[in-house]
């Protein structure tokens, strides 16, 4: 699996990812409001690890692909789109750049390329995406891709030692629309 923007590849991993992936994941503010990280090396391994067993599975509704700059070849972040069930036509996004490579909008490319693939290949109506409301520069990306807010969750979960606050955008097919018009 493969996805081209002007600037990057969007593919599906490859066991030596592991590597550059790491050199940002490592970082506590690369994944200061996520869930997950700073990773470990042996973290870094098995998230390709599994990311190819994914990608293995038929059908396939779930995507978690490595960002590579065509520039250099080298993996600059992750992105990913899912439906939220097996024959859903909802689904959501994620993306993350290394900090090295952020602020030249590679976030809002690789946005773009998974939400017009959720569309036009995986037959999706609705996408949507979170984040942290602190995380102005994952909610500006999804404003750039034409997403709207939808939702506002106070305090809506706590991890590292913080209650989150989670803002929800939507983007909906404009095909789907006229079609019951």
């Amino acid at each position: 699996m493969q996805l081209e923007t002007e600037r990057l590849f969007l593919r599906d991993h490859r066991t030596e990812d592991w590597i550059d992936i790491h050199e940002y994941a490592r970082e506590p503010d690369f994944s200061k409001y996520d869930f997950w990280g700073p990773n470990t090396e042996n973290d870094s391994q098995e998230y390709v690890k599994r990311s190819i067993e994914s990608a293995q599975q038929k059908p396939r509704h779930k995507y978690d692909l490595a960002i590579v700059e065509k520039a250099g070849l080298k993996v600059i972040g992750g992105a990913g789109i899912r439906r939220d069930a097996e024959k859903s036509s909802v689904g959501n996004i994620g993306y993350g750049i290394n900090p090295s490579y952020q602020l030249k909008g590679l976030a809002t490319e690789a946005a773009l390329k998974l939400i017009e693939f959720g569309f036009s290949e995986m037959n999706l109506k609705v996408i949507w995406a979170t984040c942290d409301a602190l995380n102005s520069a994952s909610y500006k990306v999804m404003e750039k891709c034409g997403m709207s807010r939808v939702g506002f969750f106070e305090k809506h979960k706590e991890f590292k030692g913080r209650w989150r606050d989670t803002l929800r955008y939507e983007i909906t097919d404009p095909e789907f629309f006229k079609s019951i018009d």
